[in-house]
C-alpha cells in the first residue's frame, strides 16, 4: 500500500496543500484533478519527492520512505509536466545515465523501445527532438527501472495521436500486473478509463 499522510506544502506564505492523504494498493490508479493552481502537480512533486512537503509523510509497505532515495530509484517512476532532459546529449546517453543512476544494467528494453518508438530517437540529440518526442523519451525515463508506482503529470500532453493510444493501453496493462499509478490529467475520458478514484482539490483560499 502506498499512503500519503497529511502532506502540506506552502509558498511564500500561500498555503497550496493542507493536509493531503490517500491510500493507493497495488493495481488501482489514482486521478488527480482540479483548477488550475489547486496544487495538482505540487502533489505530484512532493509523491515523486522532487520536493520535501512542510510537513506530513509518505508511506509504503507500512514504513516511512519520506526522503529514501534507494526507494525512489527502485520503485518510483515519473513523468513530470516539464521534462528534464539535457541539451548535448543524445536519447541513447541520456537514458543510459538514468539507467546508471537507478541502478539498472544492460540494455534498453526491446519492449519499452517497441512501445514508444525510441530506435529512431536513440542517435538524436536531445535538441533536435519535436515536442512530441521529447515526451516519448521522458516517459521512457520513467519507466526505465521497472517502477511500482507511477506518478505521471499530464502524461499524454504534446504526445502525438499515434501514441497516445498505445501508452493507455500499455497502462491498463502494468495495473493489471499489480502497478500503481497517480494519475494527473485534464482529459476526463483518460480520467474515466484508468482511475478507479479521483482526488479533486480545491484552490486555497488566500
Amino acid at each position: 500500500m502506498l499512503e500519503a499522510r497529511g502532506l502540506c506544502k506552502a509558498y511564500a506564505g500561500r498555503q497550496v496543500l493542507a493536509g493531503v492523504g490517500f491510500c493507493l494498493p497495488a493495481g488501482q490508479c489514482l486521478g488527480v484533478a482540479g483548477a488550475n493552481g489547486c496544487g495538482k502537480s505540487t502533489l505530484l512533486r512532493l509523491m515523486a519527492q522532487i520536493q520535501r512537503p512542510d510537513s506530513g509523510d509518505i508511506l509504503f509497505g507500512g514504513r516511512s520512505v519520506l526522503g529514501n532515495r534507494r526507494f525512489l530509484r527502485a520503485k518510483v517512476g515519473y513523468v513530470p509536466q516539464e521534462d528534464g532532459l539535457m541539451a548535448g546529449m543524445t536519447v541513447q546517453h541520456q537514458l543510459r545515465l538514468w539507467q546508471s543512476a537507478c541502478g539498472v544494467h544492460g540494455p534498453i528494453p526491446g519492449t519499452l523501445e517497441e512501445l514508444l518508438g525510441l530506435e529512431p530517437l536513440l542517435p538524436m540529440r536531445v535538441e533536435e527532438l519535436s515536442g512530441g518526442m521529447r515526451r516519448r523519451v521522458s516517459i521512457a525515463m520513467a519507466l526505465l527501472n521497472g517502477p511500482a508506482i507511477l506518478v505521471m503529470d499530464e502524461a499524454t500532453t504534446g504526445l502525438d495521436d499515434a501514441w497516445r493510444p498505445r501508452l493507455l493501453d500499455w497502462l491498463e496493462g502494468y495495473l493489471a500486473r499489480g502497478g500503481r499509478i497517480i494519475w494527473c490529467s485534464h482529459r476526463q475520458e483518460e480520467l474515466d478509463r484508468l482511475c478507479g478514484a479521483v482526488l479533486r482539490l480545491d484552490v486555497a483560499k488566500p
